[in-house]
């Protein structure tokens, strides 16, 4: 997950929205404390990014679980 300061913010916004748009969070802290997040405004497809790392059948877990974990224990 990527960050930015609120102070760096206005500097960073074009940079912000262009990582906003591949579908990265962006947390904004003030004092090293997160006090919000900027999201893409579509859910990622979790499931097409772990195809694209790991292809169809990575060695260990299953893609569904992988996918489960990466939104925070879903199944």
């Amino acid at each position: 997950m990527k960050t930015a300061s609120v102070q760096q913010a206005p500097q960073k916004w074009a940079q912000i929205l262009e990582w906003v748009a591949a579908s990265e969070e962006v947390e904004l802290t003030e004092k090293e404390k997160v006090i919000a997040k900027v999201v893409p405004a579509n859910q990622p497809d979790f499931l097409a990014r772990a195809k694209k790392v790991w292809g169809e059948q990575p060695p260990g877990k299953p893609l569904s679980e992988l996918v489960g974990e990466a939104r925070g224990g879903e199944a």
